[in-house]
């Protein structure tokens, strides 16, 4: 168990690590949740040390896949762009870091309004 458990943790290390954190905790600290990808999986964006924004998804094993943005608008906007390409249920789309009135596309995600 030990094994598996170190394998897969190793892995996601290495991945936070391609991101510019040392640790997955770390990499979680600064991650929000975007969208939900039926049945079980989710779209992400992570601001990133150097203030960019990674927006990936945890479909398959790490090390996942992602693209990187300067600007938090650009992130915002090529994620709705994914979602809206994918025709996804509108109940998907529940980014976090916002309170209900928040305009998503203008502001990005404040840590205070994380879902715990």
């Amino acid at each position: 168990m030990k094994f598996i458990r170190n394998f897969f943790f190793g892995d996601l290390d290495k991945f936070s690590q391609s991101l510019g954190y040392s640790t997955w905790n770390e990499l979680q600290e600064n991650t929000f949740h975007i969208f939900r990808i039926p049945p079980d999986a989710e779209w992400l964006v992570s601001q990133l040390p150097d203030k960019k924004w990674a927006v990936w998804n945890d479909e398959g094993q790490p090390p996942f896949g992602f693209t990187v943005f300067s600007k938090w608008d650009e992130a915002i906007r090529y994620l709705r762009n994914v979602f809206d390409k994918n025709s996804y249920p509108e109940e998907n789309w529940v980014p976090e870091g916002y309170d209900l009135n928040d305009d998503v596309f203008s502001i990005p995600p404040e840590k205070s309004k994380r879902i715990e």
